[in-house]
Protein backbone atom coordinates (compact mmCIF):
# COMPACT_ATOMS: atom_id res chain seq x y z
CA UNK A 1 0.00 0.00 0.00
CA UNK A 2 2.70 2.74 1.14
CA UNK A 3 4.42 2.00 -3.12
CA UNK A 4 1.07 2.36 -4.20
CA UNK A 5 0.92 6.00 -2.44
CA UNK A 6 4.44 6.52 -3.52
CA UNK A 7 3.54 5.60 -7.77
CA UNK A 8 0.19 7.83 -7.13
CA UNK A 9 2.70 10.98 -5.60
CA UNK A 10 4.95 10.62 -8.55
CA UNK A 11 2.50 10.63 -11.57
CA UNK A 12 0.86 13.32 -9.70
CA UNK A 13 4.34 15.11 -9.63
CA UNK A 14 4.94 14.46 -13.35
CA UNK A 15 1.39 15.48 -14.77
CA UNK A 16 2.34 18.93 -12.87
CA UNK A 17 6.18 19.31 -14.02
CA UNK A 18 5.22 20.89 -16.87
CA UNK A 19 3.12 23.78 -15.42
CA UNK A 20 6.83 24.29 -13.56
CA UNK A 21 8.68 24.22 -16.55
CA UNK A 22 6.52 27.32 -18.44
CA UNK A 23 8.50 30.31 -18.95
CA UNK A 24 7.46 33.95 -18.22
CA UNK A 25 5.07 35.49 -20.72
CA UNK A 26 6.99 38.73 -22.34
CA UNK A 27 5.22 41.75 -21.83
CA UNK A 28 3.61 43.67 -24.30
CA UNK A 29 4.96 47.12 -25.47
CA UNK A 30 1.60 48.48 -24.40
CA UNK A 31 2.92 47.37 -20.63
CA UNK A 32 6.57 48.14 -21.07
CA UNK A 33 5.07 51.57 -21.96
CA UNK A 34 2.91 51.67 -19.00
CA UNK A 35 5.71 50.66 -16.78
CA UNK A 36 7.89 53.52 -18.40
CA UNK A 37 5.85 56.56 -17.71
CA UNK A 38 5.28 55.12 -13.99
CA UNK A 39 8.75 54.98 -13.11
CA UNK A 40 9.86 58.32 -15.04
CA UNK A 41 7.01 59.58 -13.13
CA UNK A 42 8.34 58.58 -10.02
CA UNK A 43 11.45 59.54 -10.29
CA UNK A 44 13.22 62.87 -10.14
CA UNK A 45 15.29 64.29 -12.33
CA UNK A 46 18.76 65.15 -10.55
CA UNK A 47 20.14 68.07 -12.61
CA UNK A 48 18.73 70.70 -10.31
CA UNK A 49 14.78 71.94 -12.27
CA UNK A 50 13.03 70.02 -9.33
CA UNK A 51 10.37 68.10 -11.68
CA UNK A 52 10.51 64.35 -12.16
CA UNK A 53 12.43 62.28 -14.88
CA UNK A 54 8.84 62.26 -17.13
CA UNK A 55 8.46 66.08 -16.87
CA UNK A 56 11.90 67.74 -17.35
CA UNK A 57 11.74 70.75 -19.41
CA UNK A 58 15.34 70.88 -20.47
CA UNK A 59 15.52 69.21 -24.01
CA UNK A 60 19.17 68.31 -23.33
CA UNK A 61 19.05 67.19 -20.00
CA UNK A 62 22.32 65.67 -18.90
CA UNK A 63 20.80 63.98 -15.90
CA UNK A 64 17.46 63.12 -17.61
CA UNK A 65 18.27 61.79 -20.75
CA UNK A 66 20.77 58.99 -19.80
CA UNK A 67 18.20 57.93 -17.00
CA UNK A 68 15.68 57.08 -19.20
CA UNK A 69 18.01 55.25 -21.46
CA UNK A 70 18.61 53.03 -18.18
CA UNK A 71 15.14 52.41 -17.61
CA UNK A 72 14.61 51.72 -20.87
CA UNK A 73 17.15 49.30 -20.60
CA UNK A 74 16.01 47.85 -16.95
CA UNK A 75 12.65 47.27 -18.65
CA UNK A 76 13.97 45.63 -21.91
CA UNK A 77 16.02 43.21 -19.62
CA UNK A 78 12.61 41.92 -18.54
CA UNK A 79 12.96 44.00 -14.51
CA UNK A 80 9.77 44.67 -12.67
CA UNK A 81 8.84 47.95 -10.79
CA UNK A 82 10.57 47.91 -7.51
CA UNK A 83 13.42 46.00 -9.03
CA UNK A 84 14.56 48.82 -11.53
CA UNK A 85 13.25 51.29 -8.89
CA UNK A 86 15.94 49.65 -6.63
CA UNK A 87 18.71 49.65 -9.51
CA UNK A 88 18.26 53.05 -9.67
CA UNK A 89 18.54 53.93 -6.16
CA UNK A 90 21.38 51.48 -5.82
CA UNK A 91 23.35 54.00 -8.96
CA UNK A 92 21.95 57.29 -8.38
CA UNK A 93 21.18 57.39 -4.47
CA UNK A 94 17.95 58.08 -2.46
CA UNK A 95 17.85 61.59 -3.72
CA UNK A 96 16.82 60.04 -7.35
CA UNK A 97 13.25 58.60 -5.19
CA UNK A 98 10.59 61.99 -6.07
CA UNK A 99 9.01 61.05 -3.15
CA UNK A 100 11.24 59.47 -0.25
CA UNK A 101 10.32 56.03 1.85
CA UNK A 102 7.90 56.46 4.91
CA UNK A 103 11.45 55.17 6.84
CA UNK A 104 14.24 55.74 9.16
CA UNK A 105 15.21 59.64 9.31
CA UNK A 106 12.93 60.58 6.42
CA UNK A 107 10.01 59.80 9.10
CA UNK A 108 10.43 62.95 10.30
CA UNK A 109 10.46 64.74 7.13
CA UNK A 110 6.62 63.41 6.45
CA UNK A 111 5.98 64.21 10.28
CA UNK A 112 7.32 67.57 10.80
CA UNK A 113 5.40 70.15 8.57
CA UNK A 114 1.93 68.67 10.35
CA UNK A 115 3.59 68.58 14.01
CA UNK A 116 4.44 71.98 12.94
CA UNK A 117 1.06 73.46 11.59
CA UNK A 118 -0.58 71.99 14.76
CA UNK A 119 1.60 74.01 17.13
CA UNK A 120 1.16 76.49 15.03
CA UNK A 121 -2.47 76.54 14.89
CA UNK A 122 -2.64 76.25 18.44
CA UNK A 123 -0.49 79.24 19.32
CA UNK A 124 -2.56 81.38 17.42
CA UNK A 125 -5.78 80.31 19.13
CA UNK A 126 -4.34 80.92 21.89
CA UNK A 127 -2.90 84.53 21.03
CA UNK A 128 -6.52 85.66 19.71
CA UNK A 129 -7.98 83.80 22.97
CA UNK A 130 -5.87 86.00 25.20
CA UNK A 131 -6.92 89.35 22.57
CA UNK A 132 -10.59 88.93 22.87
CA UNK A 133 -10.68 88.41 26.59
CA UNK A 134 -8.67 91.62 27.31
CA UNK A 135 -9.91 95.28 27.67
CA UNK A 136 -8.17 98.34 28.15
CA UNK A 137 -9.97 100.83 30.84
CA UNK A 138 -9.65 104.41 31.02
CA UNK A 139 -6.67 104.10 33.60
CA UNK A 140 -4.99 102.22 31.09
CA UNK A 141 -5.13 99.40 32.71
CA UNK A 142 -5.74 95.93 31.16
CA UNK A 143 -8.69 94.56 32.47
CA UNK A 144 -9.78 90.67 31.91
CA UNK A 145 -13.16 90.42 31.29
CA UNK A 146 -15.94 88.59 29.23
CA UNK A 147 -17.61 91.24 28.51
CA UNK A 148 -18.41 93.41 25.72
CA UNK A 149 -17.16 97.56 25.43
CA UNK A 150 -20.53 98.25 23.50
CA UNK A 151 -22.48 100.53 26.11
CA UNK A 152 -25.70 99.52 24.38
CA UNK A 153 -24.90 96.12 24.73
CA UNK A 154 -24.04 96.32 28.16
CA UNK A 155 -27.48 98.16 28.36
CA UNK A 156 -29.34 95.75 27.10
CA UNK A 157 -28.01 93.12 29.40
CA UNK A 158 -28.62 95.25 32.81
CA UNK A 159 -32.39 95.36 31.44
CA UNK A 160 -32.72 91.43 30.77
CA UNK A 161 -30.91 91.09 34.04
CA UNK A 162 -34.01 93.40 35.28
CA UNK A 163 -37.04 91.53 33.12
CA UNK A 164 -35.56 88.26 34.48
CA UNK A 165 -36.16 89.08 37.81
Amino acid sequence: MGTMRQLVFLLLLLSAAPAFAVEEIPATKAVKDALYQNLTSNLACRCGCGTTLKTCPHETCSFAIPARKEIRGFIDQGLGREEIKAKMVSLHGEAILAQPTFAGFNVLGWVTPFVGILIFGYLVALTVRRWTSQRVTATGKTETTQRSADPYLEKMREELKKFEE
